[in-house]
């Protein structure tokens, strides 16, 4: 029988980056060494121990597949759990959200335009080769350029000039202030150092079968297979020292049965992401025990507002009144989530305002509560009143919102909307967000980032996947992008999203939680939804 654990922020390893892990390490000698720690589970307190201690192979299942390794060219939550181990930036975000030195041992900000970064003198790439300020300002510039980073590119878009400023310092320059930046040069967002000369000597290319990845973090890929499995070995050359793993083996394992089977057979030791709708049966699994946190992770329905019939806002409110937001929460998600009523998460503001504070500054954003009376008479004012067809692409990794629109499909087909689900991989299913071919659509995304604008920056921002625009909307964003002060910064992000909710482009469904099975043998510590964004490894402890 397994043993849920539901966590939430700890201090274990709080503040603490690499540096302080590896401080950890050595307290706890080479081969490892014990620590304790107490974690909530319900109305009970589970007390664990837990040794860092020499891996030798950890079997991982992830529940999608990569055709490429390198997020800039696609950039699901995965392929960056991935690259955390491979690819380091100048900054990194430490196991609890403190933005904290990788490749850049200080940085500093100088001007409300500038930020300055002083290279590490020990950093190395996974052969050995140091890690130049040359090699610092191409992959910032690769990280910039459209056609070989598509996915990360609009984060470079505010850069003026990226140059060498001193033997190992490297100085930034924006157009214009943006507070956000400071997690731009960061692997948990938008920069993995890597050489020209790897690049070109792969012609261009990064993250596939033949090319692999390049960088300078702890560990090195020595097998891909899209669609099958990646392993990594790794490396001394990492300037935080000796990793506990030494192979990382993950296997991509889109049915959720199956990674059960995989599990119970001893073939994986952990499942990232698991099916919230099967957590049960993964409770239920000997010698597994489920972890779960909230992951600042927004899911909900996006409108192509160019295309018809989502041109028209009853139509948009029609469908929003028809999401029992609260039933697929309960239901879908077995209450391992809260309903959404913002594009941001209040974990992305809790910080500043409070678990309470957050809440009820967001819950002004959206108020459509599930009404199929209220759904009838706005359908009954639109361009369609009889009603339509439509259809909408549904990840094969996202189970529970594939139920989500099946419950939406038979609460609208009764007032003449008719919705078609098609299940697909998800690399598809990234190119139905703001195609005009898929009028409806929806967005499953997790927050990489403690900045609170993450979201709210690519929802309300240029080239949106709503296709949508609103003067006084963008005028309130411009505002937050300089406002140096966190509550003034969220309250105006907050009234940006208000003002477009107005026209309802979006409608956010739940705010998710991460849920990770684990052999009993380990744990994570500290599991948070920051865990597998930065060097991850030395954070899986042997219980015992």
């Amino acid at each position: 029988m397994s043993n849920p654990i539901h966590l939430s922020r700890r201090t274990v390893l709080q503040g603490a980056g690499a540096s302080a892990l590896l401080a950890l390490l050595a307290a706890c000698g080479e081969k490892g060494g014990s620590a304790t720690t107490t974690i909530a589970g319900g109305d009970t307190s589970t007390t664990l121990v837990s040794a860092l201690k020499d891996i030798d192979t950890l079997s991982i299942g992830f529940a999608a597949s990569l055709s490429n390794l390198y997020p800039g060219k696609e950039a699901g939550i995965l392929n960056y759990y991935v690259a955390a181990l491979v690819g380091e930036g100048l900054v990194a975000p430490d196991g609890v959200g403190n933005l904290v030195p990788a490749l850049a041992e200080k940085f500093e900000q100088t001007s409300p335009t500038t930020y300055v970064y002083t290279l590490r003198t020990d950093a190395k790439f996974s052969d050995g080769k140091a890690v130049t300020i040359d090699d610092v300002i191409y992959s910032i510039n690769m990280a910039k350029d459209e056609n070989i980073s598509p996915n990360i590119a609009y984060y470079w878009a505010n850069m003026a000039s990226v140059e060498k400023t001193g033997d190992n310092q490297v100085t930034i320059t924006l157009s214009s202030p943006d507070v956000a930046f400071e997690w731009g040069p960061c692997a948990a967002n938008a920069l993995w150092i890597t050489s020209q000369a790897f690049v070109d000597a792969n012609k261009g290319d990064i993250g596939t079968p033949s090319s692999l990845l390049y960088g300078t973090g702890p560990y090195k890929v020595t097998k891909f297979v899209p669609d099958q499995t990646v392993e990594l070995e790794a490396v001394d050359t990492w300037w935080g020292g000796k990793v506990p793993v030494k192979t990382v083996k993950i296997d991509f394992i889109p049915e959720e049965t199956t990674r059960i089977l995989a599990r119970k057979s001893g073939d994986i030791d952990i499942a990232i992401n698991i099916s919230l709708d099967q957590a049960q049966q993964w409770e239920d699994t000997d010698a597994t025990r489920v972890m779960y946190t909230p992951d600042r992770s927004y899911v909900g329905i996006d409108f192509n507002t160019a295309v018809a019939p989502f041109d028209d806002i009853h139509v948009r409110t029609a469908i929003a009144h028809a999401c029992d937001r609260a039933a697929f929460v309960e239901q879908l998600l077995g209450g391992h989530g809260e309903v959404a009523t913002a594009l941001t998460t209040p974990q992305q503001i809790e910080g500043v305002l409070g678990a309470d504070g957050a809440r009820s500054a967001l819950k002004v954003v959206l108020d459509l509560p599930y009404d199929m009376e209220l759904a009838k008479a706005e359908l009954a004012k639109s361009k369609v009143p009889d009603g339509f067809s439509v259809k909408v692409g549904v990840s094969s990794s996202a189970p529970e919102v594939g139920k989500a629109f099946q419950a939406l499909k038979a609460a609208v087909e009764p007032i003449g909307i008719k919705i078609e689900i098609e299940e697909m991989p998800v690399e598809k299913w990234f190119d139905t967000i703001g195609s005009a071919d898929w009028g409806l659509a929806y967005m499953s995304y997790s927050n990489t980032t403690g900045d609170p604008a993450e979201m709210s920056s690519w929802f309300l921002g240029e080239g949106n996947p709503a296709s949508y625009a609103n003067a006084e909307m963008t005028t309130l964003m411009g505002k937050a992008k300089e406002e140096t002060d966190p509550a003034k910064r969220i309250d105006l992000l907050i009234q940006a999203q208000a003002t477009a909710m107005k026209d309802v482009p979006y409608v956010p469904l739940w705010w998710g939680q991460a849920a990770t099975a684990i052999s009993d043998k380990y744990t994570i510590e500290p599991y948070t939804s920051y865990s597998l964004l930065s060097p991850w490894t030395p954070r899986i402890l042997t219980q015992g």
